[in-house]
């Protein structure tokens, strides 16, 4: 028998089950504290660094995460500071530097339109906090951090230097303990001028590049030599680099932060803040943020009104603007309530099936869910590739359940998907995972023995961990749909628990967790999340594929309707708003696009977006569609809120049109199935094709998902 509620009214229905639809406005509450559903192992390859204060889960995908591996030398990005620990002889301390755009380098040729890449250079050391007694034997740790912040902390034998670093920090602090301040810089000082009164000792240091810097201490300070300034009573230090006016530098002087709070809601439209803690005093009891464009275009009244005049660039995402301010309040539009599980895009919605287009779903129902053997095909020593073919599996289910409705294939495709699935809820796979105890989090066996990075994606390393796991949740949602109206609905208690382990590894929203970074892959403060995890890199860190970033939190979005956690699916639907504007500015860029460089966006998408550079390429190959590809697959109802339709056919007409024709393999039907976002009746037509050939399939993507898909958005 069919199902008795259209899985478009499912997630209504256990709405209304709870007494209706309710605002959320704790989203950030955990999702478990109790111990991970999998066995726990302490061996990685890569140590632990020397902290201090460190008492919770360590961030394995953060922007500061060069100050955790290796030599802990390369640049972290605060934006629009980068700093680092500088080991150079007569320059040891914390280096900092701001790159403006006259200062990015473009290549491979400079003068193409669009360019290949463009970066920023690298360790201009402005600036550089220090000691005297630094220079004479420390130790660098690292400790207290979070989320949104870490502390550094230079010691030698009779005190030392700290620092906080947090994401869009208008000052780079540093506090004196029993050592006297020096600041140096290898760039040079031309001048150094006490200003006027404040709250702080002021200074302004013209350097031979011609950027100023103001500087604020609680001691005097006096230029030694044309690279170095001294200063005799340990205290507080405070440097920012000038742009326009430096009043409200003023204004903020004194205080600093220490770490920020998230907190949000959902009751309609999506809102979250990011409240400022402060130590010290300023004037206005207030401190300066810099908000990057996907933030101060989302900001409410309240906070738009406390900008000042004041512009810097940030070395990827366009203009960042100053707000004297305590917190960041954005308000962001949510994926439409009907955006659900079946087929939708932003042309038509869900156009539903004429009794031809069934007709033909059919005839390719029954040949795939026949041919498709998805229990050995998944039989494999990666997490991504298993996750991939899984989803595959459930794309077909879905078709079979919920469009057709025809209950002898949906009861065969879930005894397959059930099979499949038990064999990685049980931990039978090949490189079964384990709950690592060192840096605290799920990763898979394969390469954690002998610290081969290559095996699986890096997974070990805590690599992609989004795309990995966000196969696996997408998949288990629809299984769990389809099993509780065609099967004995056990398969939801069976895989909860690991689901939600998988879900916390990647999105663990709470620091109640005791067992999880908090969101190990999404950065609130970038607007999308970071796929590299531990191994130090000179450009931060890194993402190549937005689709299988939003399509992780599109699966988590799916597991709290299909589980009725409301939180859950409020949380990542707030995601997924944060995401449609950012990726929108930073990764996908429409013809009107203001904020990359005007020679680059003609390129249409990103490639590998980095902390400090852009790179239109592909870690596995430079072919367009590879670079094109990676940022579209896998096609789902989510795709066309993210890839609205105006960007896909200016990339269509601009970049890919010229290209499909000559392709005969896998890339071929990515490409296609992304064309049904604005012309879905040539995407129908592709697939539904008598001549069709199954080459033409990704290993993660159906046929049968792709013409039911086209033809449910108007093809």
């Amino acid at each position: 028998m069919p199902p008795p509620i259209p899985p478009r009214d499912y997630g209504r229905q256990q709405i209304a089950a709870r007494g209706g639809p309710k605002a959320s406005n704790d989203l950030f509450c955990p999702i478990s504290c109790e111990p991970p559903a999998l066995p726990s192992g302490s061996v990685h390859p890569v140590p632990l660094p020397r902290f201090y204060k460190q008492d919770k889960p360590i961030q394995t995908n953060n922007f500061y995460g060069n100050l955790l591996v290796g030599e802990q030398t390369l640049p972290v990005w605060t934006h629009p500071y980068s700093v680092w620990y500088s080991k150079d002889p007569g320059f040891i301390g914390l280096g900092i530097s701001h790159t403006d755009n006259s200062q990015k380098v473009f290549g491979d040729d400079p003068n193409a339109n669009p360019v290949k890449y463009f970066f920023n250079p690298v360790g201009i050391c402005s600036l550089l906090l220090t000691s005297q007694q630094l220079q004479r034997g420390h130790e660098l740790l690292v400790g207290e951090c979070e989320r949104f912040s870490c502390g550094v902390k230079f010691t030698c034998s009779n005190g030392s230097m700290s620092s906080k670093l947090v994401q869009g920090m208008g000052f780079v602090t540093a506090l004196y303990d029993n050592v006297s301040p020096m600041i140096k810089s290898k760039v040079g000082i031309q001048s150094f001028q006490q200003r006027g009164a404040s709250r702080l000792r002021k200074y302004v240091a013209t350097l031979f590049d011609q950027t100023n810097w103001v500087i604020y201490s609680s001691a005097d300070l006096q230029l030694a030599d044309p690279n170095t300034v001294v200063g005799t009573v340990p205290g507080i230090v405070q440097v920012a680099k000038l742009s326009g006016d430096d009043l409200p530098y003023d204004a903020a002087a004194g205080a600093y932060v220490v770490d920020m709070t998230l907190s949000g809601s959902v009751d309609g439209a999506g809102r979250y803040c990011f409240e400022y803690n402060l130590e010290g005093s300023s004037a206005s009891g207030k401190t300066i943020q810099w908000a990057l464009p996907h933030q101060y275009t989302a900001f409410d009244q309240s906070t738009a009104s406390e900008a000042v005049s004041m512009v810097l660039d940030s070395t990827c995402k366009g203009p960042m603007k100053a707000y004297l301010t305590t917190r960041f309040v954005m308000e962001e539009q949510l994926p439409p309530a009907e955006l659900q599980f079946e087929p939708w895009s932003q042309l038509h919605g869900f156009t539903g099936y004429s009794q031809d287009k069934l007709d033909r779903i059919r005839q390719i129902a029954n040949e795939e869910v026949d041919s498709f053997d998805v229990v050995n095909a998944s039989n494999t020593d990666s997490m991504y590739t298993a996750g991939k073919i899984l989803d595959k599996g459930a794309f077909m289910l879905y078709v079979v359940a919920f469009i057709l409705k025809d209950a002898g294939l949906a009861r065969k495709q879930l005894g397959k998907m059930k099979c499949a699935f038990h064999r990685f809820v049980s931990n039978q796979q090949q490189a079964p995972l384990v709950y690592e105890t060192n840096w605290k989090g799920v990763v898979s066996t394969g390469g954690l023995s002998d610290g081969n990075f290559y095996v699986d994606f890096g997974n070990c390393f805590y690599n992609d961990h989004h795309f990995h796991y966000g196969y696996h949740i997408h998949a288990a949602a629809l299984v769990a749909l389809a099993d509780r109206f065609y099967g004995d609905n056990s398969f939801l208690n069976f895989s909860k628990a690991w689901i939600e382990t998988l879900i916390r590894d990647v999105a663990n929203p709470s620091s109640e967790d005791p067992y999880f970074p908090v969101f190990r892959s999404f950065d609130f403060f970038n607007g999308h999340s970071f796929a590299n995890g531990l191994f130090a890199h000179g450009d931060g860190k890194d993402e190549e594929s937005s689709s299988e970033d939003y399509h992780c939190y599109y699966g988590i979005k799916l597991w709290g309707v299909v589980t009725g956690n409301s939180r859950l699916d409020n949380l990542a639907c707030l995601i997924l708003g944060i995401e449609k504007r950012a990726m929108n500015m930073y990764m996908l860029y429409r013809s009107d696009n203001t904020v990359v460089p005007a020679n680059f966006k003609a390129n249409k998408v990103s490639g590998i977006l980095f902390e400090n550079k852009i790179d239109h390429a592909t870690y596995f190959g430079m072919n367009k569609e590879y670079i094109h590809g990676i940022h579209m697959l896998p096609i789902t109802p989510i795709s066309s809120y993210i890839r609205d339709p105006q960007f896909v056919q200016e990339e269509w007409n601009e970049q890919l049109s010229s290209v499909v024709g000559s392709l005969d393999d896998g890339w071929k039907g990515i490409l296609m199935l992304n064309r049904a976002l604005f012309d879905p009746k040539s995407s129908y037509e592709f697939f539904s094709a008598p001549d069709f050939q199954y080459k033409w399939l990704d290993n993660g993507m159906s046929r049968l998902w792709a013409v039911a898909f086209a033809a449910g958005v108007g093809g």
